[in-house]
């Protein structure tokens, strides 16, 4: 049996119709980050980010889980710490697909994975307080999701964003992702 989920990250493509249609499916949800705000019935929120954890932590208005990737960040917040399977740099939202396959994914999609800071930087906009995305992490985030796809193991990850130049995963639209 397929067991899907769900991984939305922050590009500029994510709309709020992207995220009501993965509501309406009842499949669990791991949101990266701010994407919490468009989806705050998701099963999950992983942020890598101590600095993250310390601005947003305090205003999260959502039940999910609170997961990290460091064992500081864990102690501090009280919340569950996932150690990398990855050698190397990393990014949350190959953190959040690496979360995923821990949980059980047979079968992986993939929402607001732009990879590419053309239509700007987050859905939300900058960040305030935290460092925004550069073509120099755009660089190294396909480097980080090219390596773990080889390493994905059978998992199946379909990349459903509106638009990407992430090419390391096959595409398909989320409406005929959903209905397989």
């Amino acid at each position: 049996m397929t067991k899907t989920f769900i991984c939305i990250a922050s590009g500029p493509s994510l709309t709020r119709g992207d995220c009501a249609q993965v509501s309406a499916s009842g499949l669990p949800a791991i949101v990266v980050n701010n994407s919490w705000q468009m989806l705050p019935d998701a099963a999950v929120i992983f942020a890598s980010d101590c600095c993250w954890w310390e601005e947003h932590y305090s205003t999260i208005r959502s039940s999910a889980a609170r997961w990290c990737g460091d064992q500081f960040t864990a102690r501090r917040f009280g919340i569950n710490y996932f150690p990398s399977t990855l050698p190397g740099s990393y990014n949350s939202g190959q953190r959040a697909i690496e979360l995923a396959i821990h949980f059980g994914a047979s079968r992986i999609l993939l929402l607001g994975y732009d990879c590419s800071i053309r239509h700007g930087t987050h859905w939300h906009g900058n960040h305030q307080q935290l460092a925004n995305p550069d073509k120099f992490s755009v660089a190294r985030w396909h480097d980080e999701f090219s390596r773990l796809n080889a390493i994905a193991g059978g998992v199946e990850i379909i990349n459903c964003s509106r638009y990407t130049r992430l090419t390391c995963f096959p595409r398909q639209p989320l409406e005929a992702a959903l209905s397989q």
